[in-house]
This record gives C-alpha cells, sequence and structure tokens, in this order.
C-alpha cells in the first residue's frame, strides 16, 4: 500500500510512481494471478518451451484451469443476482442509473476482479453535452491503475493513478476528489495535458476488495496444488509411452550438460562392450497417478472453500437438503467476502449520489442485497410439514419460506364468492 500526506503530488512525484510500479512486487503478483487465470503455468511453459528449442519429444502441455474455475464460481454463487432498493421516489432515477451502466455486467467483473486479484478498480464519472449529463460508472484495469492512500490510521484513498501504457510513451490520468490532471510521460519528460476541476467528496475511483488481511487473493493458497496438479497431468500425458522412472547406471564419464538431459535420451552412442549401461526401474501405476490428481483437487477445493460440483458424491442423485449442506462451508465464507466488498459497492452508490444531488435530483440510502443461487429443498420441506397436524396453516407456510400475507391474499382470490340467494339454498 503506497501512503503519502494527503496533499497533491508533483508532476515528478507521479512519474517516480509511475517507474516504481512497473517494478514493484504488487504488479508481479498480479501478472501472476492473471497468468493462472488464463491457465497458463509459466513454469511448465518455460520447460516446454526449452524442450521445444531444443527438439525433444514428448512436450505435452496441460495447465489446468482450477484457479479460474474457483473464482468463477464463487463469483458467480455472489455476485451474479444483485438487487438495488430505496425509496419508491428514488428507485426510477437510481434503475435508470444502473441500466445505462448495464449493472449486471459491472457486477460481475467487479467480483471477478476481485476475487482473481483480491483488487478490483472502477471509476465513476460523467459525461454530457451541456444539456443532459450522465451518470456512469466503469471498470478500469487493476494492473494499471496505482492507489494512494493518506496517513490516517484507517487509510483512506485520496488519489489514483491510471496508467496507458504506448511503446515509447504513457499517458496519466490523476485523479483526486476535487480535481482531474492528465499527463504524458516520455522517457524522463512528464508533461502536463489538461487538468479540469471535479466535484467529489472523495477520490471517484473505487476498489473493491475480498481478503481482511495483506494483499494477497483469497484464492492465492491454491496456486501450489494447482501448479503441481499441472505437473502431474501433463506428466501423464508425456509417459503414456513411458510409464516407469528410470535411474541410468552408466561407467562411461559424461560433462554436466549432458547429465542434465540425461531424462531424454533414447539411445546411447559411443559404448563398447566392456562399458555397463541399465536402467533401474521403478513402476509408476495408474492407480497411483489417479490417487494422487485427486488428492490435490480435493485440496484445491477444501482451501478455496469452494464446493466441487464434479465430484462423484455430486453427479450422483443428491437432494437439495444435502447439497444445502454441502454448500454450508462456501456459503460461510463467501459471507465474509461480501463483507469485505460491500465497501467498494457502498462507495459507488455514494458517489453515484453525489453526482445525481448536483444534478438537482432527491437521493435516498440504498440497500445492496447479494442473492445466493442455492437448490431449493421446497417440495421436501412441503411434503415432510404436510404429515404434520399440530402446526397452524400460517406456520407451515412460513416455514416454507414463503409470506403468509401473499399467501392468504392469493388463497382469499380463489375462494369463490357466494352470493345471499345461493347462501339459503
Amino acid at each position: 500500500m503506497i501512503r503519502r500526506p494527503e496533499i497533491q503530488l508533483t508532476p515528478d512525484e507521479v512519474k517516480d510512481l509511475v517507474t516504481d510500479w512497473y517494478n514493484s512486487k504488487e504488479l508481479k503478483r498480479l501478472d501472476l494471478y492473471q497468468e493462472y487465470y488464463e491457465s497458463e503455468n509459466t513454469r511448465l511453459m518455460e520447460r516446454v518451451k526449452d524442450r521445444a528449442e531444443r527438439h525433444k519429444t514428448p512436450n505435452n502441455s496441460i495447465p489446468t484451469a482450477y484457479y479460474s474455475t474457483v473464482v468463477d464460481t464463487m463469483g458467480g454463487y455472489i455476485g451474479q443476482e444483485v438487487t438495488y432498493t430505496t425509496s419508491e421516489e428514488y428507485q426510477e432515477t437510481l434503475n435508470e442509473v444502473l441500466t445505462e451502466n448495464m449493472q449486471d455486467v459491472k457486477d460481475i467483473k467487479a467480483w471477478t476482479h476481485a476475487l482473481a486479484y483480491n483488487k478490483s478498480v472502477e471509476l465513476v464519472y460523467t459525461v454530457g453535452d451541456g444539456t443532459k449529463t450522465e451518470t456512469r460508472f466503469s471498470t478500469i484495469s487493476p494492473k494499471n491503475t496505482i492507489l494512494v492512500y493518506n496517513q490516517d490510521i484507517e487509510p483512506m484513498l485520496y488519489c489514483a493513478i491510471y496508467v496507458v501504457p504506448y511503446q515509447k510513451k504513457k499517458e496519466v490520468t490523476v485523479y483526486y476528489s476535487n480535481l482531474e490532471q492528465s499527463f504524458i510521460i516520455e522517457g524522463e519528460d512528464i508533461l502536463l495535458k489538461d487538468e479540469r476541476a471535479l466535484y467529489f467528496s472523495t477520490c471517484p475511483v473505487v476498489v473493491y476488495r475480498t481478503e481482511l488481511i495483506g494483499e494477497k487473493a483469497p484464492f492465492h493458497s491454491i496456486i501450489p496444488y494447482v501448479v503441481a496438479l499441472d505437473w502431474v497431468i501433463t506428466g501423464n500425458a508425456n509417459e503414456i509411452d513411458r510409464l516407469v522412472d528410470a535411474l541410468l547406471v552408466i561407467s562411461d564419464n559424461l560433462d554436466d550438460e549432458d547429465l542434465k538431459h540425461m531424462d531424454e535420451w533414447k539411445t546411447l552412442e559411443g559404448f563398447t562392450k566392456e562399458d555397463r549401461a541399465e536402467y533401474l526401474t521403478k513402476d509408476m501405476s495408474p492407480e497411483f497417478r489417479k490417487y494422487v490428481s485427486d488428492l490435490l483437487i480435493r485440496e484445491i477445493h477444501k482451501h478455496s472453500h469452494v464446493i466441487d460440483w464434479y465430484s462423484p458424491d455430486i453427479l450422483g442423485e443428491a437432494s437439495a437438503k444435502a447439497l444445502r449442506t454441502r454448500l454450508f462451508d462456501m456459503d460461510m465464507y463467501s459471507k465474509r467476502l461480501e463483507m469485505v466488498f460491500r465497501e467498494g459497492a457502498y462507495k459507488r452508490m455514494k458517489l453515484i449520489g453525489e453526482m445525481l444531488t448536483i444534478q438537482g435530483k432527491k437521493v435516498d440510502p440504498v440497500k445492496i442485497t447479494y442473492h445466493r443461487n442455492f437448490p431449493s429443498d421446497l417440495e421436501d420441506k412441503l411434503a415432510a410439514l404436510n404429515q404434520v397436524g399440530f402446526l397452524s396453516t400460517q406456520t407451515k407456510v412460513e416455514m416454507s419460506g414463503l409470506s403468509w400475507k401473499e399467501e392468504k391474499e392469493r388463497l382469499d382470490a380463489e375462494t369463490p364468492s357466494m352470493s345471499i340467494d345461493e347462501e339459503i339454498e
């Protein structure tokens, strides 16, 4: 975290922060997360490249997509269905802003970045032609955004630097609560290109995070397991025609470079009858390889708290109640992630409200609800409640998760009304 006194940065300070960012450990960590989200195991690919350059076969590469799987599963579970509720008067105005900004897409983007990187970034701004002003919010790259916090006990974001890199220059925009500055960095020179006033109470950049302690992403801990699984599965492919591990016992002298690549030799040349060359083999059974793969997959799901929907237990016929039980751990962890994420979500609402207030519109508090996609066990509940005679109808309806008031109104509407003549008869 970059912390500085809450004063406007000089051009040279902006340039230094940009230079430091491109050499920072944080950017390297974000690059790592992106590689694994895109199923690119860097170490595995380096080995493949090395073998390709030396024309060695087999040379399969099978990086798995488990990092993106757990990120997308958790993101869809929490952020797929989000509702924003407020007063009746403000609801229509808010819905218009959210719809124009494709809020559902922006929400899932925010969750995906926050889970994959522990850093999702949005910019709130306005556009217009002088006759009409529209409030917008857009996702910007966390890898291109430098966040600068003040030195309070609870640090607050007071400045954000957004960088667009080109081959020979960088376009840099600096956002404060009351000012936006545009710079061009070319070589060692930085030039102020433009600046304009802003009218926010705080920096108009929204940051979404999902981790309480530290800067690492919530699923950082599963990366070693993903790496190991990639090697196991790639090894399975490479060893289809070699299902044993071998140790070569040889009586000739070899230089260090030859020793590095002994595992790739197909033939031995220059040996006489008296020279000794034999393999001591140790079988690696397919069952053991499957055991290792399954073990790593279980560890990935255990430490990510994300249910494995493709495990044999889930693929079989399981009741909704059983699935809800299996989802308990995932749901508890998702609530922890949501608590941290909400800080950014409510800042977005605050900034939108400030812009609408300037436009003369009435603004009220907004409640944000993240709906989970739980399997429904209503059928099982209804069957059980139908056998109970000592509970009232209202209690049974409420225990089913339904509204008694709404259901009673519907039942009354379905009951046919009788005329006086019909009642006498």
